[in-house]
């Protein structure tokens, strides 16, 4: 048995579990935000359509989280730039490119240089811009600074001004909100160690806290604001960013102590980036013209998604396998 694995915080297994429940709360939460589209909500209806697209956000979360996690981790392993970059290139570039380049090659093909651009920095896809421009401030950190000190606090400066460079810009909260997650999972990989020492000791009743916190946070979000005095959007971002920051640290510790991961969510978790990029296209484009309930059309939606997802990470994944391919591993 490798003890090293032993000593991982958050097992492959694990992470993949969390991603795929991530996977479907993104999902969920844009069904929910189009299920306006087809008949209006009221009473009940409406509190679990505003509820469920409120999910989105916190799958964000959990990938960022994940993500940090795993990119010290594969590098810390590693220590070769070169390598660490080729595998991300493939592992989750190469698969974007082909996917949503089918998407786009679908539609019409693009328009101008500029919507090429556009597809090949992942800007139309916000959730794989910003993860990119995490990967390349990463790499180059990691790469440069020899400090486990410094270079935490450089990337989490680099966090800062790229999300308040974001804000500026007036993008939505959505493309800079769980940027902070992603810089936490990397000091959680950095201090691993340490992080496993504290949430060994972190009895249920801290657990019973944080959770209480986000029903508290899930409540004030369906029914109104933290605060009637919070009416700036300053003071609402931070309010998220502090609901964010709750509900990383309590899937954290929660991940670090699960041992339930049954296949299905695993095999889903796995395929993610795939249900991330082709879940819309599925259902707008493919399922929603039929003359089906809503309800129908976005079951139909979800079930090709799935099978749709699963079915290019094996491709994909046997592409790496065979002899021009071939490498020992790879890391989400």
């Amino acid at each position: 048995m490798d003890k090293g694995k032993n000593k991982q915080l958050l097992s492959k297994q694990v992470t993949n579990w969390f991603r795929g429940i991530a996977a479907i709360m993104i999902v969920l939460s844009h069904y929910a935000e189009w299920w306006i589209w087809f008949t209006p909500t009221e009473g009940y209806a409406e509190i679990l359509r505003v509820s469920l697209s409120k999910m989105g956000i916190y799958g964000v979360d959990i990938f960022f989280l994940l993500s940090g996690y795993a990119m010290v981790k594969s590098f810390g392993r590693e220590r070769k730039c070169r390598t660490f970059i080729k595998r991300r290139v493939e592992n989750v570039y190469i698969p974007y490119l082909i996917v949503v380049g089918s998407i786009e090659l679908l539609e019409g093909g693009f328009e101008s240089l500029q919507a090429f651009l556009s597809f090949g920095c992942g800007y139309d896809y916000w959730y794989m811009f910003v993860l990119f421009m995490f990967y390349i401030g990463f790499v180059i950190i990691w790469a440069i600074i020899g400090s486990r000190e410094v270079r935490v606090i450089i990337f989490a400066l680099f966090t800062f001004v790229f999300s308040y460079i974001l804000y500026n810009k007036g993008m939505q909260e959505f493309w800079y909100v769980s940027n902070i997650t992603f810089a936490l999972g990397a000091i959680v990989g950095e201090y691993e160690e340490h992080v496993k020492q504290m949430v060994n000791k972190v009895g249920r009743f801290a657990i019973f806290i944080l959770s209480a916190g986000m029903i508290y946070v899930i409540y004030t979000g369906v029914f109104g604001n933290v605060s009637a005095s919070i009416e700036s959007e300053a003071g609402r971002i931070w309010e998220e960013i502090g609901a964010t920051l709750v509900w990383t640290v309590l899937v954290l510790i929660v991940a670090a102590k699960w041992k339930f991961c049954d296949k299905a969510i695993i095999a889903l978790g796995k395929s993610s980036l795939y249900v991330y990029l082709t879940h819309t296209y599925i259902f707008m484009k493919c399922i929603n013209y039929f003359e089906y309930s809503f309800a129908l059309r976005f079951l139909i939606s979800a079930v090709i998604t799935v099978a749709f997802s699963v079915l290019c990470n094996l491709i994909i994944t046997g592409l790496h396998k065979l002899p021009f391919g071939k490498r020992r591993g790879a890391d989400a």
